[in-house]
């Protein structure tokens, strides 16, 4: 439900039509989602072929992540608008000259607050409060998500990290309130139009919060263009947004996403985000405008890092790996956080070098960090039906016109990170049995998140995606086909850094294999992502013997070399 509202306001839609307008598909529109991918795909899909049918040209969408793979995009000219956050607009227009297009009207106005939020039982009153306790910021780039609250903390000379006993960022404003609804945060900062939004249609998770201070209003995240934008292409855009409520079909669109219309407004409005992104470079020098990634605090605190491959969105991750963390924590008596990298190669590296102490790796990566650091597993999951194995499938969208694999040739194809063994290894051996190598394929591309790639499919960006099999699942209702299923494929491990030491090693292997023996932890487990409910069970290098021999036998006939240059 509060998918709407923030619809209308704190997600981006990117219309990159290249400026002549003339290949086959000229309008490419991006959405970065970050809540209810199903209902992004269908809600998106209608503003983006409004603007195709009344530009004239096809329309196609296209999906990002966060707030910084937006901006990048918009500086290096692969789009041509943007609906961005306030604070995006101003870092986009100091560094390369980013556009105001128009403004969204909601609720009469063209302004929003950000609104610090705590449990509606807690004895925290006041911003202060917060002091040595747990925060959630939205994203790196998110003003009302991030830049005020670090405001108020210049103001008083801290750094998050000296201020706050922890943060992490939930890359969704309703996933703030969430996690602060269930007592997984003491405070988070959001978005005021989506809160109050939250708390008119009766969420359960707005009902368990309240506001323990509102910032001043500042101007409502804006569609912006770059300069590369073609003049033409600008004003037809204006156009047909600032006269889209007057259209019966355009206005159910805008009403859907919450909005009342399109306006144009002036770049003051934005001067007062302005002010406080100078007062926090002058007086901290802080990196808001870096390219700045979820980060913990300190090493010396003895916060101790534990990573998950970045598989799925941030949002996602949080959800189904933070209930173990928390678990964790208080059954070894150490203090753990939840960390998440760009790469899956990061995750190996940071491994190596000792930053994260604990990860889970997928099959592929668990060789990668035994054969360069000489990582050993220390248990692996498996699910609630006790198999410690997953499936790979091979996707696509709900046409029917492609039933098998054999029908992949001269398709475009969507797999998985490289790393990954169920989104990229498997489903290469599966397209070879069925007789199709890569250079076969009209193209394919690499996405880390498998979300991502169901995403691509369904919005017919590619005609068929690889991924896990528990992924696509929750999607099969809306559409979403499965053509081909692997053999099994074992769980990936959890494993230690050599830099930990044995006596924590055993501590958290002894807390992860006897999770499913109480039913306070099985309760834990039921949070968790499917492939982990079951629990965790001793694991050993031989387990992946069959994994390491598909690796090193990759058909070297493909056409393209894409493979890493290595064995296991």
């Amino acid at each position: 439900m509060d998918r709407l509202i923030f619809a209308a306001v704190s997600f981006f839609f990117l219309l990159s039509p290249s400026l002549a307008l003339t290949s086959p598909t000229d309008l490419r529109a991006g959405v970065a989602s970050m809540i209810t991918p199903v209902s992004t795909v269908r809600y998106y899909q209608q503003i983006i072929d409004y603007l195709g049918e009344k530009l004239g040209v096809p329309a196609e969408m296209v999906h990002r992540t966060t707030y910084d793979e937006i901006d990048l995009m918009l500086e290096q000219g692969q789009v041509d608008v943007a609906f961005i956050c306030s604070l995006s607009y101003v870092l986009d227009n100091e560094k390369f000259g980013g556009e105001l297009l128009v403004v969204p009207q909601v609720a009469g106005k063209t302004v929003y607050q950000s609104v610090i939020i705590v449990h509606r039982d807690s004895n925290i009153e006041y911003f202060d409060d917060l002091e040595n306790r747990s925060f959630v910021f939205v994203d790196p780039k998110s003003n009302s998500g991030r830049l005020y609250p670090l405001y108020l903390l210049a103001k008083r000379h801290f750094f998050p990290e000296q201020f706050f006993d922890s943060f992490l960022y939930s890359y969704s404003h309703n996933k703030s309130v969430e996690m602060v609804a269930k007592k997984r945060a003491d405070g988070a900062s959001v978005d005021s139009i989506v809160y109050d939004y939250m708390l008119a249609t009766g969420s359960p998770y707005a009902e368990q919060t309240t506001i323990i201070h509102r910032s001043p209003p500042f101007g409502i995240p804006p569609v912006v263009v770059p300069p590369s934008t073609s003049p033409e292409l600008k004003q037809a855009m204006r156009s047909i947004l600032v006269n889209m409520h007057q259209d019966q079909k355009g206005k159910k669109i805008l009403e859907q996403m919450r909005i009342e219309r399109f306006v144009t407004t002036d770049d003051s409005s934005y001067d007062s985000i302005r002010a406080m992104l100078a007062f926090i470079r002058n007086s901290q020098d802080h990196p808001i405008d870096q390219d700045a990634a979820p980060v913990n605090r300190p090493r010396n605190d003895q916060a101790m890092l534990f990573s998950v491959l970045p598989r799925d969105n941030p949002i996602i991750a949080y959800e189904r790996y933070q209930p173990l963390i928390d678990y964790l924590s208080r059954e070894t008596g150490k203090r753990f956080e939840l960390h998440l990298e760009k790469s899956y190669e990061d995750v190996v590296d940071r491994l190596g070098d000792g930053t994260i102490s604990f990860a889970l790796l997928g099959p592929l990566t668990y060789l990668d960090a035994h054969r360069r650091f000489g990582t050993a597993p220390i248990a692996r999951s498996q699910n609630a039906r006790g198999e410690t194995f997953f499936r790979s499938v091979i996707v696509t969208g709900p046409d029917g016109s492609i039933a098998e694999v054999a029908d992949l040739v001269d398709k475009r194809f969507a797999f998985a990170a490289l790393w990954s063994t169920s989104g990229t290894l498997i489903p290469r051996y599966l397209l070879a049995w069925a007789g199709i190598l890569l250079n076969q394929l009209e193209s394919y591309h690499h996405y880390n998140y498998h979300d991502t790639v169901i995403k691509k499919v369904i919005s017919n960006e590619f005609d068929a995606g690889a991924v896990r099999s528990s992924s696509a699942e929750p999607y099969l209702p809306y559409g979403l086909r499965v053509i081909a299923t692997s053999d099994p494929i074992p769980t990936g491990p959890v494993v230690a850094s050599s830099h930990v030491s044995p006596t924590v090693v055993r501590a958290v292997q002894n807390a992860l294999q006897t999770m499913k023996d109480n039913e306070a932890s099985r309760a834990v487990l039921s949070k968790l992502d499917p492939d982990l409910q079951g629990g965790f069970v001793a694991a050993s290098d031989a387990d992946y013997g069959d994994i390491r021999r598909l690796f090193n036998e990759i058909p070297r006939t493909c056409g393209t070399g894409c493979h890493p240059d290595i064995s296991f």
